[in-house]
This record gives C-alpha cells, structure tokens and sequence, in this order.
C-alpha cells in the first residue's frame, strides 16, 4: 500500500514537471545489428526535401517517396507487414496499398491522401514494429498493419521470459507506460545502448531465414514449447504496435490473415499424418464440413508453419477495440466471398497464387474492405462514400489504370521466382501452375520451361516431363544448367547415351571455377558407365578424384569404373576407403564381395556379403553372392589335401 501511494505521487510529481512517458517502444525479446533506416532523405532538382527507400533496402521493400514535410490537409497512411503488404509476388502496383491509394480520392474527396507501402518481404511481428517505430518520426495519421505469417521464419530464443506469471507479465507491461519508468528509463537507457543483453536475441539487421540454409523445411522439428513462445511473442509486437501508433498520434488498422488451406498441403507434417489427404477426400465428396475440420487441423499442425495458424488469427481479432484501433477481418470476409461464389468456404486457388499470397483481384477486395473499415470507425470524413457507393464508371477507371501500370514481363518474372520458390520448398504443384503461368507472361523463358518440366517429373508424368524438357533444351541450348537437369532425369531412365551428350556440353559450358563443371562431370562419367564405357568413366572421375578427394560418391564411381577395366586391386582399395567414411554401406560391401570373388578369395567375400545382409537381411544380391561364397568354401575344403 505504501510503495503505491509513493509510486502515485512520484507519477504526481513528475507530471507537473512535464516528464513524458517513455517513447523507447523496444522488444524485450529480440534486437538488430547494423539497423539501417528504410527511407532517406533527398532534395530534388526543384530544392523540395523527399524521404526515399534507402537503396539498400529494395530487396525487402518497394521503391516510395514522399515529402519530407506533410502538405496540409494531408493524411498519411502507412501500410506495414510482410510480403502480402509489399505486393509479393508483384509489388505496391497491384498490392491492397497500391489499389487503396487509388480508391481514396474517390471515397473521401474532402483529403489529401498519401498510402506508402512500407511491407517488407519475410518481415515478422518483430521486425514491422521496428519499421513502426522509424515511421512515426514521418508524421502518420494511420498504420495499416498485415501480419502473422512470418512469425516462424527465424530463429530465437526467449530465455524465461514467458515463465512468469500472467500478473507478473500484465504489471511489467503497466509499469513500462508510466512516467516513472520513462525518467529511469532515460537515466539507464545509455548503459542498456552500451551493454548487451545476455536474455535478448539479436538479429541481423535484415531477414535470415531458416529456409535459406537448408533444402527445403529440413530444418524445422516439433518444438511445442518454442511455438507456444512465438505466439506470446506475436501477441507482445500486436500490443506494441498499439503503443507505437498512440505515441505518434496515430490511428492503426489490424488485418486478421488469411491463407490457401484447400489447395497447399503443409510444408512438413510427421510421417503418419493424413489430415490434408483426409481434407481432399472429403472435399472431393462434397462433405465441406470435414473438410474444413481437416485442412485446419493440417494447416495448425504443420511443422514448418509458413502460414498463420488459427491462433494467431484469433490474437489479432480479439484484439482491444478502440476509437483508434480497428480490426479487418479478412479471413472471414474472404470465406464470405468463397461461399457466394464457390459453395463452401474452403480457400484455395481461387483466390491465392501459392500457400499466402492473394490474387490481384483478392488485393483489391482487401483494399476496399480497409476502406470501408475506415469510414465505418469515422476515420474518413463524414461525406466519404462507402465502397458500394462508387460509380461504376470510377471502378471502371481505376481497374483500368492499376491493368495500365502492370509490366507484363516483370509480372512474368515474379510469377518464376514464386515458382522457384514453390519448387524448392516441394510444392510442385503450386510451382508448376506459376511456371505455365510465366511461360504465358514471358512468351516461352527457358527458365520456366525447365521448372515446369522438373515439376512434371516429380509429381511422376515422366513421358511429359521429357517432352518439356526437350522442347526447352531445343529452343534454349545454351542454358547449361536446364540440359544438366534434363541429362539426370535421362540418367536416372537410362538414356545413357543421349544424357552423355547434354552433360558433356555442361562439361564444356561451366568453367572449372564452378561447381556445376564438376558434378556435370561427375554425371558424364555415370552416363559412360552406364554405356559401359569404363576407360572414359574412370578418365572423367579421375579428375573428380583430384578435384575434391573426400567426395564418397565420386569414389564409389571411380571404384566402379576400376572394377569395369579390371583394376580390381585399385577398385578394392577404394571400395574399402568408402567403408571407412560409411561402414553401413550395403551396396559397397556387395560391389567389394563380389571382387573378392573374382580374386577367388571366397573366405573374404563371405565376409563381406555377411555384413550386407546384416544390414540388409533381403537384399538378393548379396544372398547369391553369400551361396557362390559358401559353394567355394566347400569347394575348395573338398579338393585339400588330407594330412
């Protein structure tokens, strides 16, 4: 009770003094090396002062400007989030933000509107509220905030944070808006700049997500507790946005995230999971019902979460209402739509070009339910016009000049870049409609064609996925690393010989500073194996060999290629050197039996063809060479000399 009243009156005491509350809106959580500011200042030929996207930063962000100083009459929107905000796999043109900043004019005549789009591709909960912060020092009247759908691209930690008490987390969060915590707050703030945080994960300065060091999701495993901790983190950034926006004077607008649960299965599920399958299967029979049940469940439970889960949406929809504080919900009012216009409410296709990213046409429902949203909270002024109540003519207009500003080629390149991504990640059906889909913008590329036709290959039409290839390998013949993958696939068919031809091309192609020179040469030599050349195999692997002489297969193969010229004793030492790197490798141990029978070494062979079936008790090569083995055995007892 005592330490209470002091605190009051110390609140007291500093407020007659005019000491503000604190504006320091860090992350408890997580910190960033090297931050570098998003928008630059530049003078243009006139002497007017104009923030820009700093250069280094169009690679997460769209190219924007705007006046260093706001006109009057003027409203400044900034729309925030992650690559759904940015336009991906587009850009602002097509991008809720691209269309809501033609929309305005229109619906509110009475103001100067300005929408920048400030979405930056991959940016989680953490890294928005960051962007937030440098953006209130521009002067904005509202935030327009996307996310939730990358909060599980990054590793961090959380230390114990999240083990104290809901009391506990409600006080500190009590105690870090009050005035008291902003004077020792300024006093600390030097040695906490100085200082680092043992607790506090840093980050670089830009996005580095798990996915790209690994292939594909690998490198996601079930971890209850870090999620459970990503989703309180998530819930932190949500509140702070809030106190960021209030700080700056600003109002803020939340969207509730929607995703393709129909049609993108999850990116890693545990092996004897069947719910998508179970949500086709009831689909496909019409029972929606079930089907929603189970593509949810498999969205939730999806290992490697590259889509918000139902959780996470429930967090932003409950978020606390507020004159300045509005909540969209997309999701819904998308299945609203997909119900009128499909006969259910499962997301899919329809509406998304891959697992999050909606169609242009979806950005542009976005835009005008933001609108709306608006008007409805009296953000707009009172003679604004609600969304229905545009003329025709003036939606007319403005789809015709967002189609007037859209390059097809570089919306044909977007289009395969998401569909490298889609190929990578192992959603080869995803990636195969964007790479028709580039095809179409680009008049052919070869790039595309190439993904097309890897994707063919894997969801197993083979005959087409070869046709593609040839098409592509005919029409662009000197794109080394597409006749490379065509040559695996012939490879893997055996077509030896017409594989031989495209890998000694890429052979020719790559220079030897390239990794891709060595293993198109690693593949020629298994082509000239399979055609039973052996000489030119092991002239081939020999240079693989000097090359890099830890790499196991290319040793296999020269072992291969020594056994076919019938240099056994090369073969087995290097058979012998793959078993010391990989001691539980059934196939060397046969190859290995098999030479030690030639050798008329039977005793050994059995050895050797023992472990294999140990390893692998059916294998039947190696049960035909242990029988041959034991038949000389006793063979060779039989024909002794008694003593």
């Amino acid at each position: 009770m005592t330490t209470g009243l002091c605190l009051l009156l110390i609140e007291f005491a500093l407020t007659l003094l005019g000491v503000g509350r604190s504006t320091d809106h860090t992350d408890p959580f997580v910190g960033f090396s090297n931050q570098v500011p998003l928008f630059e200042p530049f003078t243009d030929e006139a002497g007017k002062s104009w923030l820009r996207t700093a250069e280094n930063k169009l690679v997460w962000f769209n190219d924007q400007q705007f006046g260093a100083a706001k006109p009057a009459n003027t409203k400044r929107i900034f729309c925030v989030g992650g690559s759904t905000t940015f336009g991906r796999p587009y850009d602002d043109t097509t991008s809720f933000c691209g269309w809501l900043r033609e929309w305005l004019p229109h619906i509110d005549a009475t103001t100067n509107w300005e929408v920048v789009n400030a979405g930056g591709v991959s940016y989680a909960s953490y890294r928005v509220a960051t962007v937030m912060q440098e953006l209130t020092a521009y002067e904005p009247d509202v935030f327009i905030v996307y996310t939730g759908q990358n909060e599980f691209l990054e590793r961090r930690t959380y230390a114990d944070f999240f083990d104290q008490s809901e009391i506990q987390l409600w006080l500190s969060g009590w105690l870090a808006k009050t005035r008291t915590y902003g004077c020792i707050d300024s006093i600390l703030r030097r040695q906490r700049d100085t200082k680092p945080n043992p607790n506090v994960s840093v980050l670089p300065a830009e996005v580095d997500e798990r996915l790209n060091h690994t292939i594909g999701p690998s490198d996601y495993v079930r971890d209850d507790e870090w999620r459970r901790d990503v989703r309180l983190h998530f819930q932190f950034n949500l509140n702070r946005m809030i106190d960021i926006a209030r700080a700056s004077g600003a109002k803020i607008l939340f969207v509730v995230p929607a995703s393709n649960e129909k049609d993108c299965s999850p990116f890693k599920i545990e092996p004897e999971a069947t719910d998508f399958q179970d949500g086709q299967s009831a689909f496909a029979k019409l029972d929606f019902a079930r089907a929603k049940e189970a593509f949810q469940t498999a969205l939730n439970l999806d290992i490697c979460p590259l889509r918000a889960p139902d959780d996470f949406l429930d967090i932003v929809r409950n978020l606390p209402k507020a004159d300045d504080v509005c909540v969209v919900d997309f999701d819904r009012q998308l299945r609203e739509v997909c119900l009128a216009e499909q006969g259910h409410d499962l997301l899919g296709d329809e509406y998304f070009l891959d697992h999050v990213h909606p169609t242009i046409d979806v950005h542009r429902r976005l835009s005008l339910w933001i609108a709306d949203a608006m008007r409805r909270s009296e953000w707009l002024s009172p003679a604004a016009l609600g969304t229905k109540d545009i003329p025709s003519e003036t939606l007319a207009d403005v789809d015709a000049l967002i189609q007037s500003r859209i390059d097809p080629r570089k919306q044909g390149v977007a289009l395969r870049n998401l569909a490298k991504v889609m190929h990578w990640s192992g959603k080869f059906e995803v990636a195969e409609a964007r790479a028709r889909d580039a095809i179409a913008k680009l008049n052919g590329d070869a790039e595309s064609q190439f993904i097309l036709a890897d994707c063919l290959r894997w969801t197993g039409r083979i005959d087409e996925s070869v046709r593609v290839y040839q098409r592509a390998v005919n029409e662009f013949p000197g794109d080394l690393r597409g006749a490379q993958r065509f040559g695996q696939l012939l490879l893997e068919l055996g077509q030896y010989e017409t594989a031989q031809g495209l890998f000694s091309i890429a052979v020719i192609g790559w220079p030897e500073t390239n990794p891709r020179h060595w293993s198109a040469r690693y593949q020629l030599s298994l082509a000239c194996i399979g055609l039973a050349d052996f000489e030119s195999a092991r002239t081939e692997l020999q240079r693989c060999h000097e090359h890099d002489p830890k790499n196991m297969d290319v040793t296999f193969a020269l072992a291969e290629s020594c056994a076919g010229v019938g240099d056994t004793d090369t073969a087995m030492k290097l058979y012998n050197r793959v078993l010391d790197a990989f001691p539980n490798d059934v196939e060397t141990y046969v190859r290995l039996g098999y030479l030690q029978l030639n050798r008329m070494d039977p005793q050994a062979a059995a050895a050797s063809f023992a472990t294999a079936l140990l390893l692998a008790p059916e294998h039947p090569q190696a049960q035909a060479g242990k029988r041959i083995a034991s038949q000389l055995i006793a063979t060779q007892s039989k024909s002794s000399p008694r003593t």
